[in-house]
């Protein structure tokens, strides 16, 4: 393996200068054009680590150099993501099925009951560059009673290629901390071509494997 670098996440790619504080990126190719997604702050802090995350979007010119200006895609501006002790957006997966692309992220505080996924739909044909092109829509997928802090969640395809499931994390208790289980569970499509998380599945319970699994 070569290690090539620390991917750059501020304003000015061009010099490198001042790179600003990111988690969580990841990326997709979209029309044949790599783009990559993560969570940052604004302005570098020393003041507090509970400074307010967005998602942010770039081009990219290879799976690991970034080629444009990151631009600032979306905020937690929404009364379901606004959080008590911190306002912040993390964890984006994209998710591309029958020609849509979604952005599926994490929203409010990782540490709390509440934590819960939102989502970023682009509109086909439009420039993934410009916020405009994303309607944001949520929560699509949070914590019941029983099952508290439901996310940063990973979207997988099973070998057999007919069923879709959501593999998320979940908090052990109502406590504030980060004391987690590993959970997943198989997701449909609604008729608007949108996924469909439903609710998470009760604790200890037992669903049937998916094809393709050692016995």
């Amino acid at each position: 393996y070569e290690d090539p670098g620390i991917p750059y996440t501020g304003d000015d790619v061009h010099t490198g200068t001042d790179p600003k504080w990111a988690i969580d990126l990841t990326t997709a190719e979209i029309d044949g054009q790599r783009y990559a997604v993560w969570s940052g702050w604004e302005e570098n802090t020393t003041a507090t680590d509970r400074t307010p995350q967005h998602l942010y979007i770039a081009t990219m010119t290879n799976p690991w150099t970034i080629g444009s200006d990151r631009v600032k895609l979306s905020s937690p501006t929404e009364p379901w993501e606004v959080g008590t002790e911190l306002d912040l957006q993390e964890g984006p997966e994209f998710l591309v099925h029958d020609g849509d692309v979604f952005i599926i992220y994490s929203t409010r505080e990782s540490w709390l009951k509440e934590y819960r996924l939102g989502q970023l739909r682009l509109t086909p044909g439009a420039d993934p560059m410009d916020p405009a092109s994303w309607t944001k829509s949520g929560p699509v997928f949070a914590g019941t009673t029983t099952v508290h802090g439901t996310g940063h969640a990973s979207l997988t395809t099973w070998p057999e290629g007919t069923k879709d499931w959501i593999v998320y994390h979940s908090k052990g208790t109502t406590t504030p901390g980060w004391d987690r289980v590993i959970r997943m569970q198989e997701f449909t499509w609604n008729a608007d071509g949108s996924p469909s998380f439903g609710t998470p599945v009760e604790p200890n319970s037992y669903i049937a494997l998916p094809s393709g699994q050692c016995q």
